[in-house]
């Protein structure tokens, strides 16, 4: 037991040491502009330092590690370079992640950058391509790793994406075509082609309609519409096919009234049930190889057929200068009764709440605070009858400091999927500015979830230091 604490107390000395460097070294940091001149364009570049130490009480369950504190190390380096004056750009983006103390097998720590080889570290490459705006005329051009848009998912890949935008004088279509192989930072897929074609047409004013399409392994599209009537109306729907199977169709209405200034949502959601287990939402990305078998915190499980109502409202104080009050209403029922399960099931859920944002002169000052009714209806498993509530809080100070906190904190650990993973969360963070593109910030975490209880332990804290700097 002794020597269990000795890790966690060498992880706060490592951890207090690299903080104080971090915001020491900002400190001193000769304030630069956050856009450099060259005489090809413009560069910035963007550094986030990040360090985390976790710890716990040691576990004490049979077969899992005595292991009670986890420490990580993370840079993530971005760049961009825009030579305006001819339409061209290149945008970088990476992260190195490092395991610092050998977090072992089954240990409730571990994490991506544990399952990733002895040497427990990860570079990953984001993107890297070059842009040429209208290399001709509405026609947009990128070259390299990137992400794009298809099929209601990003999509990594190395290869092309093309924009045309209005293309030959259609005043009503656009369109993006895309190709490459397929790349996935947190599985190793097989390289396989990937490829796709978005249409974006424009019949009336205010209206657009979607149709997206992407070809890998099997065929998945979406149809999407977004309309705008009225200045104070919108309304979308979506529908979606992932490998030729539906997946899921929504319909969402949002209108607000100004002379009240109330804000009214209604929205109905269909889901089918998902062919694949997959931490993704989409069957296309599912890894090689199952990662819950790596990850004991990950949860992967396939999602069951349901349609659920929302119905919401929030309603500003007329006479009340940044004071709103707000309020959600959602039921859910599975399309068959035979489907449910511990994490899925018929329910009813109520939220109230109130946001505050510099009401009463306080300058800086933003508040969000809310209750939820939970009520479950289920045939075989026990019916949870949960209360949570939550509370987050930003003040600012004196130009440069920000202090932040939340908490959470539900009566029964369920809905975990749909609301929160932990049965109670605080946190606490303060940063310090030195400029728009420049911040300092260390943060505190705690969660408590009944899950962890099958490893023997009850709660995880965490401290993290992060150092933001663009120039």
């Amino acid at each position: 037991m002794e020597k269990q604490k000795g890790v966690v107390i060498r992880g706060f000395g490592a951890g207090f040491v690299f903080v104080l460097f971090l915001i020491l070294l900002i400190l001193v940091a000769v304030p630069v502009s956050a856009e450099v001149e060259l005489p090809y364009g413009t560069l910035n570049i963007t550094s986030r330092t990040q360090y985390q130490v976790k710890w716990s009480t040691p576990p004490d369950k049979f077969m899992v590690p005595n292991d009670s504190s986890d420490q990580d190390f993370e840079e993530q380096v971005g760049v961009n370079w825009d030579w305006r004056e001819k339409g061209v750009s290149f945008n970088f983006l990476g992260r190195y992640r490092k395991d610092l103390d050998g977090t072992p097998e089954g240990s409730i720590f571990q994490d991506y950058i544990d399952a990733c080889g002895d040497n427990r570290q990860q570079l990953m490459l984001y993107y890297g391509y070059l842009e040429f705006t209208e290399l001709i005329q509405n026609y947009d051009v990128r070259i390299g790793r990137q992400y794009v848009f298809g099929v209601d998912e990003n999509i990594q890949l190395d290869g092309l994406w093309i924009r045309g935008d209005r293309p030959l004088n259609f005043d009503w279509l656009s369109f993006e075509v895309y190709g490459g192989m397929v790349s996935q930072p947190f599985a190793n897929l097989r390289r396989d082609g990937i490829g796709g074609v978005n249409l974006e047409f424009y019949p009336i004013k205010n209206l657009i309609i979607h149709a997206d399409s992407t070809f890998y392994k099997e065929n998945s599209w979406t149809l999407y519409a977004d309309w705008r009537p009225y200045e104070n109306l919108r309304m979308d729907a979506h529908g979606a096919f992932i490998n030729n199977h539906a997946r899921y169709a929504f319909f969402n209405i949002v209108g607000d009234i100004e002379k009240t200034g109330t804000t009214v949502g209604f929205k109905y959601y269909r889901n089918f049930e998902n062919e694949y287990d997959s931490e993704f939402i989409f069957d296309w990305q599912s890894p090689e190889k199952d990662l819950g078998e790596d990850i004991k915190r990950l949860y992967l499980a396939r999602e069951q057929a349901y349609n659920q109502f929302d119905l919401s409202i929030s309603q500003a104080i007329p006479t009340q200068e940044g004071l709103a009050v707000f309020s959600r209403l959602s039921i859910r029922k599975l399309a068959s009764s035979d489907d449910e399960d511990l994490y899925t099931t018929d329910f009813i859920s109520w939220t109230a709440g109130i946001n505050i944002n510099e009401w009463l002169h306080l300058e800086g000052f933003h508040c969000s605070i809310g209750i939820t009714k939970w009520w479950e209806n289920r045939d075989t498993y026990y019916e949870a009858n949960s209360i949570s509530v939550f509370a987050n809080i930003r003040q600012e100070l004196f130009d440069k400091w920000e202090i932040s906190g939340g908490y959470y904190f539900k009566t029964e650990d369920v809905n975990s999927l749909i609301e929160n993973e932990a049965a109670n969360n605080y946190y606490g963070a303060i940063r310090y500015r030195l400029g728009e593109d420049r911040w300092a910030e260390l943060k505190y975490e705690y969660e408590r979830d009944d899950y962890y209880k099958e490893f023997g332990v009850s709660d995880i804290n965490s401290l993290t230091a992060t150092v933001y700097i663009k120039f």
